[in-house]
């Protein structure tokens, strides 16, 4: 998916998360149900971390030290959010930066890994008023490519998930796009549209009550269990 698709996805995900934050209010108290534990103002405080934490790694292009939120979270994301999205429309793409994906690392990286960390985390905070977004399928698509291609090698390496050892085929429906998650031939199919298989894989949906498996259930179930994602 192309970086001016993402930076519009990402756009339109800070404006619905500031809007609430702008509210303000006893909604800033809600529990937010897909973050066991944290309230709308922890979640808000989470991401004021992360995009100042993204924006210092794009002025260096070298890791940085993650930054503590201060006593007012709330007024500190939305004071940043400005900032934040001028930070990545300016980046440019192919310049060599640091990031926690695979070689070649450059800034562009940041803009699809932000457009997918807002994005999930707007179905987060919608959870907490018992709603949830609906995104373009080739975004979603693109969402869980991140996760087979990136994250779960990733969780592999750092030995935060065991392999999938019975490899299962994901199909999208509405966007006709395959991945295969584990080595070798799979045991099992799943299908489902984009969206469905993208907050599955995040563990923000039951994915296989959701969809369809075919083949080895047992199998499919397994490695849907594992840790794919942080």
């Amino acid at each position: 998916m192309d970086n001016d698709a993402l930076l519009r996805q990402l756009q339109e995900d800070v404006i619905a998360i500031q809007a609430t934050a702008l509210a303000g209010g006893p909604d800033l108290q809600r529990q937010v149900p897909t973050c066991p534990g944290w309230t709308v103002t922890d979640l808000l405080a989470h991401l004021w971390v992360v995009e100042s934490w993204v924006r210092s790694i794009l002025r260096g292009r070298e890791p940085q030290s993650t930054p503590e939120p201060g006593p007012t979270p709330v007024a500190d994301f939305i004071d940043g959010i400005s900032d934040f999205l001028t930070a990545l429309r300016a980046v440019a793409a192919d310049e060599p930066c640091w990031n926690f994906g695979p070689p070649p690392r450059t800034a562009g990286w940041w803009i699809r890994r932000q457009a997918h960390e807002h994005a999930i985390h707007r179905v987060d905070l919608e959870s907490a008023f018992g709603t949830t977004p609906v995104f373009d399928a080739a975004f979603a698509a693109d969402g869980v490519d991140e996760v087979v291609s990136m994250f779960y090698p990733r969780q592999v390496h750092l030995e935060r998930s065991a392999p999938v050892s019975e490899p299962l085929r994901i199909v999208s429906a509405d966007t006709a796009d395959t991945w295969t998650l584990g080595d070798g031939e799979p045991v099992a199919t799943l299908t489902a549209d984009a969206q469905t298989l993208y907050l599955g894989l995040w563990k923000r949906l039951d994915l296989p009550a959701a969809a369809r498996i075919d083949g080895d259930e047992a199998a499919a179930r397994r490695a849907l269990g594992l840790t794919l994602t942080p």
